[in-house]
């Protein structure tokens, strides 16, 4: 099986599957991804074959679950994007909205299935003073569980997506190795 040479991932937050769809152009195989979403995680299903769209809050969601549907696979990556609206440069803008802690959630995670690298993605608004709080809390909890984490702006337009697109992408590894931004 072709697969079985491919780095394995888990898509938190995974929407329709759009950074999956980027990780597996990337000769990367997607397990699994999670999302509270019914119409989206639909979507996922179709566009990635290979992985299970697992439908539900990632509050209710264990480790358990999780390794059923991967079972005894090495899971070398964990990517997502936690809902952000509290931290978004439009709209409310709210550091105490519920929304933001969805991140230790997926720091849970990340602390169950110890990948050796693990990619967040999030609005530019959390670069912003008064988001210091809640950045240095991402970076220090991945720094906590043994990440080398970095943390830069990015804009999909210079990647060959067709939209202006800033997001603040969060990179991390256990491997001891610098981590390259493309």
């Amino acid at each position: 099986n072709s697969n079985e040479s491919k780095l394995s991932y888990i898509d938190l937050f995974c929407g329709a599957g759009g950074m999956s769809t980027g990780f597996e152009s990337s000769g990367f195989t997607c397990l699994l991804g999670i999302d509270n979403n019914k119409h989206a995680i639909k979507t996922f299903d179709h566009n990635h074959n290979d992985a299970l769209g697992l439908y539900g809050g990632i509050r209710e969601i264990s480790t358990e679950a999780i390794k059923r549907v991967i079972k005894d696979r090495k899971i070398s990556l964990i990517c997502g994007g936690p809902p952000c609206q509290g931290f978004s440069t439009v709209g409310t803008n709210n550091p105490k909205d519920k929304r933001n802690h969805l991140f230790l959630e997926f720091v849970r995670i990340v602390r169950d299935l110890s990948p050796d690298f693990v990619v967040l993605e999030n609005v530019t608004g959390l670069l912003s003073n008064k988001n210091n709080d809640t950045l240095f809390s991402i970076i220090n909890l991945f720094t906590e569980l043994g990440y080398n984490i970095d943390v830069k702006v990015l804009s999909a337009h210079y990647y060959g997506v067709p939209e202006k697109r800033r997001r603040t992408i969060f990179i991390g590894n256990k491997l001891g190795v610098d981590n390259e931004f493309p």
